[in-house]
This record gives C-alpha cells, sequence and structure tokens, in this order.
C-alpha cells in the first residue's frame, strides 16, 4: 500500500469515527428536546453505591404524579444548585408533589422538602462515563474538537493538486477524476456535517448534578455567634455584540465589604466552569460569552454567583444568586433572563 493509500486510508477513518459520534449526538439532541432526556454528571460520592463520583446518568423529565418513592430523582434545590437522591416520601399538593430525598449514602435525608409539578428521573447510568463528558467540555477539550473539526475540514476540502493521481494522464482521464473526486465530496459531505454536529453538540455543556452530603456535625465548646452571609444583589446584565459575531453577556452585581470583605465565585451551572470575577469597586462583574454556532438548538445557561468569607474561613457562604442566559438557535441572539 502507498504512502497516499495510508492517508487517504486514514482520513476515512477519522471521517467515519466523528460521523458516528455526531450521529450519536444528534440522536440525543432529538432525545432531550422530543422526550426531554438529559445526562447527568455525579461529582459526589453519597448516591453509592448505587451511582458513584464520576458516573453519567441519562434522566427523564416526567410529571411529579407519576414518581414513586424508591426512583432516583433530580431537582434544583432553592439554592439553586441540583440535587440528584433517592425518592423516599412523596405527598400531594393540590397538582404539585412534595418529594424528600435522601442520598443511599447519606445518614438522614436532605433538610428542603421539594414541591415541584416536574422532576427528572433517573433512567440508567454509566459507571464513569462523566469524567470523559467532563473531560470533552473542558476549555481543553472544546479546543481539541475543534483542532478535530478543522482537520476534518482541511482533509475533506483541499484542492486536489495535479499529483494526486499515480502520473500524468490525459485530459479524458482527468475529467472522470474530477467527477469521481465530486461524487467522493459529495459522500464526504454529510459525515463532516455530523462531525461538526458532535464538535458543537459536545461544546455545548452538560448539565451537572450534584448529591450533597447531609449527615450531622457535631461540635462543642466555646461560643458561637450566628452570620448570615450577604447574598449577591444582581443589579444589571446586558448583552453587546452583533447576530453575526461573538455576543457577550456581562453581569453586575454590588460589592459587600461591610461588615466583612467577602470573596465572590462565578460558576456555569451546566458546565461546573469557574468564571473570572473583575472587581470594579463598588461592584463585581463576570462575561459570558458565545459566538456564532456556538449551539444548535437554543440553549439557556445559569450563572451562579456566591459569596464567601475570605479563607480561612471560605466555608462559609451565602445563598446562590443566579442570572440565566439563553443562547438562540445557532447563536445568531443572546438575552438575560430574570435573574433570582
Amino acid at each position: 500500500m502507498t504512502i497516499k493509500g495510508i492517508g487517504r486510508g486514514a482520513r476515512e477513518v477519522f471521517l467515519t469515527f466523528g460521523a458516528l459520534l455526531g450521529v450519536l449526538c444528534i440522536i440525543a439532541t432529538i432525545a432531550g428536546v422530543a422526550f426531554g432526556v438529559k445526562p447527568l454528571v455525579f461529582r459526589s460520592g453519597s448516591m453509592s453505591p448505587a451511582i458513584h463520583t464520576g458516573d453519567l446518568a441519562v434522566s427523564r423529565t416526567v410529571n411529579a404524579s407519576d414518581l414513586k418513592v424508591g426512583d432516583i430523582v433530580s431537582v434544583v434545590n432553592a439554592e439553586g444548585n441540583r440535587v440528584t437522591h433517592r425518592l423516599v416520601n412523596i405527598a400531594r399538593q393540590g397538582d404539585e408533589r412534595q418529594l424528600t430525598l435522601k442520598g443511599d449514602d447519606n445518614k438522614v435525608a436532605d433538610a428542603e422538602v421539594y414541591t415541584v409539578k416536574k422532576a427528572e428521573r433517573v433512567l440508567f447510568d454509566i459507571p464513569k462515563a462523566g469524567y470523559v463528558v467532563n473531560a470533552a467540555a473542558s476549555p481543553v477539550g472544546v479546543f481539541v474538537l475543534g483542532a478535530y473539526v478543522t482537520m476534518m475540514l482541511l482533509l475533506v476540502f483541499r484542492r486536489r493538486g495535479p499529483t494526486d493521481g499515480d502520473g500524468p494522464s490525459p485530459e479524458p482521464r482527468r475529467k472522470g477524476g474530477a467527477r469521481k473526486a465530486d461524487k467522493k465530496g459529495a459522500q464526504v459531505t454529510p459525515r463532516m456535517i455530523a462531525t461538526t454536529a458532535f464538535a458543537a453538540a459536545i461544546a455545548v455543556a452538560t448539565p451537572a448534578a450534584a448529591a450533597p452530603w447531609t449527615d450531622d456535625v457535631v461540635i462543642g465548646g466555646g461560643t458561637y455567634t450566628a452570620y448570615t452571609v450577604t447574598k449577591p444583589a444582581i443589579t444589571s446584565c446586558t448583552v453587546t455584540g452583533g447576530a453575526l459575531s461573538q455576543k457577550t453577556a456581562t453581569i453586575v452585581w454590588t460589592e459587600v465589604s461591610s461588615p466583612y470583605a467577602l470573596d465572590y465565585t462565578a460558576t456555569i451551572v451546566e458546565t461546573g466552569q469557574t468564571m473570572t470575577v473583575t472587581d470594579n469597586g463598588s461592584t463585581r462583574q463576570v462575561q459570558f460569552s458565545a459566538g456564532l454556532l456556538s449551539t444548535i438548538l437554543n440553549a439557556t445557561y445559569n450563572i451562579r454567583i456566591q459569596a464567601s468569607l475570605p479563607s480561612p474561613n471560605g466555608t462559609w457562604k451565602s445563598v446562590v444568586s443566579n442570572q440565566p442566559v439563553t443562547i438562540t438557535l445557532l447563536g445568531l441572539g443572546m438575552s438575560c433572563g430574570t435573574a433570582t
């Protein structure tokens, strides 16, 4: 086999592999839109041994009336954090249901009772697959996927030079070769589309599921004074950038410095990505950006902002402020939702 033959074979393998993954992502997207199916990445072990840290679970949104004791259910708590625990008690309240959840490895149930009309019920889980999804959705993973798609584009659309054949050939053969190349290009195009869909789907964040610990902690001795860390007050969310260019949502909140100067963190709930907080003196801000083709369908991202006491008391945290930002079809638009 010639070097060119090996190169063509490698190209076919790369394209076919990317296309297969792309088809899977397209199917997953359709399933999510049509049937409410959603992936959940577990980042703690309170659901062990049923579901471990790093596992990937697949859930489906169902009516709360369809839930049964023993189901593993995913909900969002009052602080805006996702909690995925087992349903241990359910009570009816009109059209809603009051759910009591408990982690399998926790000694006590969650303190909060979740009142919902719908919830996400876990269908099955895939061990350790969450690590793969998180790696692919990380900045390094997105860069690698971008490089992969770029390489595929170069392989597919590179111009065929006069040395692509085995040697000089008469005009009729060149025309035939051109027709053959066009045919191959037509065959490759669907695979390229599927490959690009794969990269775009991975780049769009996979929601993470928290399974928090709820065990009691015993303390003793000394005198303790209660202090509540002030919740960040979001004052504005503005979007800049044209329809065909990168768009940026700037989220601003008031800085609290009395009686204690607070530290602030901002996280994209759906990806777990930590954002850079800018100190503007009396205010703080973060920026969330997205370019054209950053998503296939409409996608909403929740920017979670939380205050904490400085180290060594950084475990004292505030209630979370949440700012939703929606990217419209194909990344053509961006809008800010109502902050909570």
